[in-house]
């Protein structure tokens, strides 16, 4: 097998890993795409054959952010692990994933299926799993694409100022956090700082400017974090006064 090569077949994987030297050790290398995928299973399994009132929904949810980072791994300099099976395998590997959203066609795409997770919430989960996917399924009622965007091609699209999405989005998240401050924790510090981005960094709104600032409004009367009420302030105060670098009527393709 030629260096950066992967296979995957018989139940296995062969894949090249880079040990990365870190001071006077070496970092422990990364699962291999087949530990991962059954770690993932494993998870399932446990949670079906458990009783409430475990976090088991949790660790299943947990157990998807190896499989990205190993099935997304790139091999060759150039190609995913995921993007290097044969065809086979690759239908097999979506198979094997249940409730894990995989795609190679265009773009690269290994993430939770809200909709399976909000099920398993209802016959499996506690009132903050319950809480947590439907505040995911709200931000991504159509998988993928966050609500608050507007998808205007495979990989892109514009931010949808105005809309009162972004404030929406934020507020659940945050109102979660407070809740459940112990639950889904990176996840939720990972949506919560999405919309952050989003509001105080993207520079391709669908509408005029005047949803932008309305937005912007809207989002600073929430009182959020100090240093998020600075950075829209700022923004107001850019966009007020001309030197706002967001484009209206955006199209990002």
């Amino acid at each position: 097998m030629t260096a950066g090569a992967a296979t995957w077949g018989q139940g296995t994987v062969t894949a090249v890993f880079v040990t990365l030297s870190i001071a006077a050790g070496l970092a422990q290398a990364p699962p291999s795409p087949q530990a991962a995928v059954d770690a993932y299973r494993t998870a399932l399994r446990t949670l079906e054959t458990h009783t409430k009132g475990r976090h088991d929904l949790e660790a299943l949810f947990d157990a998807v952010a190896p499989v990205r980072e190993a099935l997304t791994r790139i091999v060759d300099g150039r190609r995913s692990v995921l993007e290097s099976l044969a065809d086979d395998e690759y239908r097999r590997v979506r198979g094997e994933l249940t409730g894990v959203l995989v795609n190679r066609e265009e773009t690269l795409l290994v993430e939770p299926d809200p909709d399976f997770f909000v099920q398993l919430a209802v016959g499996h989960g506690d009132t903050a799993d319950r809480r947590f996917f439907a505040a995911l399924k709200a931000t991504y009622p159509e998988s993928v694409w966050p609500v608050y965007v507007d998808q205007q091609s495979d990989v892109s699209g514009c931010t949808k100022f105005g809309s009162g999405k972004l404030v929406d989005t934020y507020r659940a998240w945050s109102n979660f956090r407070r809740r459940f401050p112990r639950r889904y924790s990176t996840a939720v510090r990972k949506e919560t700082e999405r919309v952050v981005d989003a509001l105080t960094e993207s520079t391709c709104a669908c509408g005029e400017t005047t949803a932008v600032e309305r937005e912007l409004v809207q989002f600073a009367r929430t009182s959020p974090a100090p240093r998020v009420r600075a950075k829209v302030d700022q923004r107001l105060e850019a966009l007020r006064s001309g030197r706002s670098n967001i484009r209206p009527r955006c199209h990002s393709g």
